[in-house]
């Protein structure tokens, strides 16, 4: 009989774990609604007024461009910062950095396409469409980023 209770105990702590593990788990629209309140209170502190893409992200263009457009499978050379919401460089190309559009952070894959070749913007990112809940480097799990981003050219 001692064996059952020892089981039925150890059954109970086993699932209970999981359970707690479980709650933990936060679905992408609960992630996006946090991110997105972070970013909205940052945005307000710093008087920082911005466009909203639909996708949520906001963002703000600081230069047209006057260049074409990247499609998805396109090579883009950028000039970019990478910040969190506290000011911290987690990081940087000042040189021009080539990359796959289509390989990139789902935030660059959105808005880069919106940007024409020579153009310049402020993407405030949740972290959904960054790294998630994934550390990166200096980058901690669940952060919102900013990233000033200039679209240099499509390199053909």
């Amino acid at each position: 009989m001692n064996r059952l209770v020892a089981i039925a105990v150890l059954f109970f702590i086993a699932t209970s774990c999981l359970e707690s593990d479980a709650t933990e788990t936060v679905s992408f629209e609960e992630q996006l609604a946090m991110d997105l309140e972070l970013i909205d209170a940052y945005l307000n502190e710093n008087e920082i007024t911005t466009e909203v893409h639909e996708s949520g992200i906001r963002f703000v263009v600081t230069e047209e461009g006057t260049g074409i457009s990247p499609q998805p499978i396109d090579l883009i050379r950028v000039i970019y910062e990478a910040r969190l919401l506290d000011g911290t460089v987690v990081d940087s190309n000042a040189e021009g950095a080539v990359f796959q559009l289509n390989q990139l952070i789902p935030a660059w894959q959105i808005m880069i396409p919106t940007m024409k070749e020579g153009g310049k913007i402020t993407i405030y990112t949740p972290s959904v469409y960054a790294y998630g809940n994934a550390q990166r480097g200096q980058i901690p799990a669940n952060s919102s980023l900013i990233f000033d981003i200039e679209l240099v050219e499509i390199v053909i």
